[in-house]
Formats: structure tokens, C-alpha cells, sequence
């Protein structure tokens, strides 16, 4: 088990503990062991291996027995019981922003509320009104978010939707009476979230069942059949069954938005039968329209005018810029990150540990990044044979008065400046825009991080006045990460033209913590190209040489 799995799980226990009413200084215990372990270099099973537990400040043999038993079977006996004991909907009354475990405890033993439906039907029903803690300004905040988790419980990530539709297809594909088979819907179109699997097939009804029993069977609205259901966890699942000759008319009916589908009809009119979605758009005569691009934002008008964009691919990326190792919060080690990066083809990796002030993510002091561009540069010495180069650079927090987390000089000795939020996030759109202005005023800041610090279908991003961010990337030189982690993919894809527009370029960077994360640069991708960008307008699609020249290339700011 992982440093940061056992420190979860310890955190876990003293949040249980706490909802229990124990002692706090006992609570305050698996707290700093939670934090120690964080902090940690080296690997918690090998200290549980080496029975050198006890050496970490604050972990005395009860805690290290706990620990040991994390380590080994991913569980202990106390967490185990606390669980067992306690409503298991009361942890995720926590998540909510505003209810601390003193908070829950209250709503349970008072008002026996143990679950996220409960505490909004009480909210609803008025009886937190008179509840001493919960005034008006906090109800109407949780009603706020309670809504949106509601809305939130219906839809899923592309990332974890996007293999389980594969595999169905793939099983669709299999079956000797199926003749086609395709994706369509948000996961076609590479919507960031999606609200059903939606499957084209062309084949005989009884085929088809023999793969998937589905309960619900009706007519679509252009003749074909509709089976519809869920998969075991509740998701909804619709397979739409129709003949070869109208496969591409019905793939095109059932990929595009519904916007995209209407604008067509009323320019060119509905489209007849064809076999191959292509059709649709020579019949119109126009070119083909990638999927990605069927929102209605301009792509039918771009097609009329041969305007079509080249987007981007993934094999047009030379390296990534956004990533984390051992130094901070990641997985593993600066090296083994650089091979993994160089293995994927890359010419150049750049590595962005946290900054000082963000203690959760074992952020480095300035003598730890001194040690670290000791690192990078014998390594670079290493792999020169390799055309292959490690950057210095940082994460570095924007902190809430919008200066930075490190000073100037030390920010002078990167390669470049990655400039993020991460804590208090619960801003307005002026206090937001200002502490980001502010930091974008920096000449040391070479890219704004997740601009908006969202985490999808769990935390909206802060708002942002958008025209005066974009005009001071673009005044400044700064670029703007499209963040590939898929709970992120943040900038919103509905933003890169707009940025693009006014010169400033984008990067797509995975923000890995691990090696296999790496691999999320598909879906930052798959975000750009629905936000119509092209190679050229990307920041790491550039050479080497090319990109150093662009860090080094300064205006002067004000």
C-alpha cells in the first residue's frame, strides 16, 4: 500500500473517531501520523518491513501496530470496528463543504440524519432552522450543493465510461449475426461527462439480444429500434438497432448534439438513408465533419468555408510540462517519471513538484529544489546520448493574495513556472480574476495551472472574468494548461478558442503523479480537439529548442 493510501485511511479513522465524540487528543494523533506518513521519503511497507515505524516522530507502538496492518491488508481492526459502528453515510456527509465532523454529529443525533437525501429533505422541510450552528447563509449553501450532487449522481466521467463502452462494443463486434457496430452520443462526441452508452448496430433484433438482454424496447424517431437499459451500477445503457443501408444516417443522427442535428436540417434537410456517415455531409456538400466538433459552435458555417480545423493529435506532443515525483506527492521517482516519459516517445519532460506552502502535497522547501536541479542536471547529463532533456520547473501556489509561493530569485533558477490555486477556492469571480491577475504579472510565470481548480461532478471551478485573463495571457506571454487529469480537464474546451484567438497558447499536460498517469494526455487531447485546437496553437507541440526559446522570451511587464 501507498504512503498516500495509508494516510487516507488513517485520516478516515480520526475523522470516524471524531463523529464518535472520543478523545481529541487521540484524534489529533492519527492526524499527525496521517501527516507524517505523507511526509515520509521513503516507502511506509519498507519501514513496516524494517520495523523502523516507531523512529517517525509522534507514531508510538499502538499507532505503528494500526499502521502495519494498513500496510498489510488494507484495513485495521479500530478502523473496521468504527465502521461497522457508525451509519456509513455520515463520511460522506463530511464531503460537504461547511459540515466538519461536529457538524454531522449534530445532524445525527438530533435530527437522525445519516445521508445526503436525508439532509436535503430536512433542509427542504425546514428543520435545520433552528438548529444552533446552521444559519441561513450555510442551508442555502448546502441546499446548493445538494442539488448539484443530485445532478451529479447521473452522469460520469468520460475516462471511466469511454473503456467500459469499448469493451461492449467489442463484445457487439464478436457476435457472428452482428454486421456493424459503433459508438455514438457524448462518448463518441468526447463529452468530458456523459449520461448514457449510446451503441449503433446493424443487425437482426434476435442477435442483438443474445449479447444484451436489455428490458425496454421502442421505435426511435427515425424508424430504428431502441433497446434500452443499465448496467449493474445503475447507468444507463441504449443500443439503437438499424439496417446496413441506413447505418451512417443513424450514426450521424445519434452522434451529433442536438443542436448540431437541427442547424443541419434547417440549412441542407434531414439526410436520407446512407450506409456510411460520410454521405451525410457529401449530400450536403461539405466536408466531414469530425465528431468531437458536432456542438453547434460554428462547425457547419467552418465547413461551408473549407474552414474546417486540423486538430490536434496526440502524436503531435513532444513532451509534457506538468508532472510530479517522490520530491512532492508523487509516486514515483524524478528518474523513473523520465524514462517512463522518454519511453512514450517524448523529446522532453518537464517536472512541477509542489511549492513550498502546500504541506498536504510534502510541497519543497527552497534547499529541496536546489537539490532537485542538482538531480536534473546530472541526469541530463546522463541521457545527453538520448535527444531526450529533463525541465526544472514548479507547481508553484498562487497564494491567496495572488503573489507567489517562492521569491523571485528562487522562481529565476526554473526552466519554467507552472502558477496554480489550491486553497481557498470558495472565491467570488472578482476576488478569483484578481488574485490570478496578480500573479500572471509576474515575469517568472510561464503557465497558468487548472485555471479554475474544478474537479469534476465533485466541485465546481471558481468563476473567473475570462476576457481580462485571457488578455493579460496574452499580454504577458503566459500560456494556459488544458489539465488532462480526467477529473480536471481544466481549461474547459468551451474556452481554448477564445484563448486562441487572442494568441495565447495552449498546453496540455497531464499532471501526473505516477507513471501510468502519464497517459492521461488522451484525454486532454480529446478535450483540445473539441475546443478546435490546432497543433500550432499548442505550446507543447514545439520542438525543444523551440519551446526554451519561447520560456526565455520576455516582454517587458508592469
Amino acid at each position: 500500500m501507498e504512503n498516500h493510501e495509508v494516510a487516507r485511511l488513517l485520516r478516515e479513522t480520526a475523522r470516524l473517531l471524531e463523529l464518535r465524540g472520543e478523545n481529541p487528543f487521540r484524534i489529533r494523533a492519527y492526524e499527525q501520523a496521517a501527516e507524517a506518513i505523507e511526509q515520509l521519503e521513503d516507502s511506509v511497507a519498507e519501514r513496516v518491513r524494517r520495523g523502523t515505524l516507531t523512529e517517525i516522530p509522534g507514531i508510538g507502538r499502538g499507532l505503528a501496530a494500526q499502521i502495519q496492518e494498513l500496510v498489510e491488508r488494507g484495513s485495521s481492526e479500530v478502523l473496521e470496528r468504527l465502521r461497522q459502528e457508525l451509519p456509513p453515510g455520515l463520511l460522506e456527509l463530511l464531503t460537504l463543504k461547511g459540515l466538519g465532523p461536529q457538524r454531522v454529529r449534530q445532524l445525527w443525533q438530533l435530527l437522525g440524519i445519516t445521508s445526503l437525501d436525508e439532509l436535503e429533505a430536512a433542509l427542504r422541510e425546514g428543520r435545520l432552522n433552528q438548529l444552533k450552528g446552521f444559519g441561513p447563509r450555510l442551508r442555502e449553501r448546502l441546499l446548493r450543493e445538494l442539488t448539484l450532487r443530485r445532478h451529479y449522481r447521473t452522469l460520469r466521467l468520460l475516462a471511466q465510461v469511454s473503456p467500459i463502452a469499448d469493451e461492449l462494443l467489442t463484445r457487439l463486434r464478436q457476435h457472428p449475426g452482428v454486421q456493424r457496430a459503433e459508438q455514438a452520443g457524448a462518448i463518441r462526441r468526447l463529452h468530458e461527462v456523459v449520461d448514457c452508452i449510446e451503441l449503433v448496430v446493424a443487425g437482426p433484433l434476435e442477435a442483438v439480444q443474445q449479447v444484451f438482454a436489455l428490458p425496454h424496447q421502442r421505435t426511435g424517431p427515425h424508424g430504428e429500434t431502441l433497446l434500452e437499459g443499465t448496467l449493474p451500477d445503475g447507468f444507463p445503457i441504449r443500443l439503437i438497432l438499424t439496417t446496413p443501408d441506413a447505418f451512417g444516417t443513424t450514426l450521424w443522427w445519434y452522434t451529433g448534439s442536438a443542436a448540431h442535428c437541427q442547424a443541419f436540417v434547417q440549412a441542407y434537410g434531414p439526410p436520407t438513408p446512407c450506409s456510411e456517415e460520410t454521405a451525410v455531409y457529401e449530400q450536403a456538400g461539405l466536408p466531414f465533419i469530425p465528431p468531437e466538433l458536432r456542438e453547434n459552435q460554428g462547425e457547419l458555417e467552418a465547413a461551408a468555408h473549407n474552414a474546417l480545423p486540423s486538430l490536434i493529435t496526440q502524436r503531435d506532443l513532444q513532451g509534457v510540462l506538468h508532472n510530479h515525483s517522490t520530491y512532492s506527492d508523487g509516486r514515483h521517482t524524478l528518474r523513473e517519471m523520465a524514462e517512463a516519459a522518454y519511453h512514450r516517445g517524448y523529446h522532453y519532460f518537464g517536472i512541477g513538484d509542489h511549492s513550498q506552502s502546500l504541506t498536504i502535497a510534502r510541497g519543497l522547501s527552497i534547499t529541496e529544489v536546489h537539490r532537485q536541479q542538482q538531480e536534473i542536471r546530472a541526469l541530463n547529463e546522463a541521457l545527453a546520448a538520448r535527444n531526450f532533456r529533463i525541465l526544472s520547473g514548479t507547481e508553484c501556489d498562487i497564494l491567496p493574495d495572488g503573489t507567489l509561493d517562492y521569491p523571485d530569485e528562487v522562481l529565476a533558477g526554473f526552466d519554467y513556472v507552472v502558477a496554480s490555486v489550491h486553497t481557498r477556492l470558495d472565491m467570488d469571480e472578482k476576488t478569483a480574476t484578481e488574485r490570478i491577475l496578480r500573479a500572471l504579472r509576474n515575469p517568472h510565470v510561464t503557465i497558468l495551472g487548472h485555471p479554475t481548480g474544478r474537479l469534476l461532478l465533485r466541485r465546481e471551478g471558481y468563476p473567473l472574468d475570462w476576457s481580462r485573463i485571457i488578455d493579460a495571457c496574452a499580454t504577458y506571454q503566459v500560456a494556459i494548461e488544458l489539465n488532462a487529469n480526467p477529473q480536471r480537464l481544466d481549461i474547459d474546451w468551451r474556452r481554448i478558442r477564445m484563448a486562441t484567438a487572442a494568441g495565447v497558447p495552449i498546453v496540455i499536460n497531464p499532471d501526473a503523479h505516477a507513471i501510468e498517469e502519464l497517459d492521461y494526455v488522451r484525454w486532454g487531447v480529446a478535450m483540445a480537439r473539441k475546443g478546435w485546437l490546432t497543433p500550432d496553437a499548442c505550446l507543447n507541440t514545439r520542438e525543444l529548442d523551440e519551446l526554451i526559446a519561447w520560456f526565455q522570451q520576455r516582454r517587458p511587464r508592469t
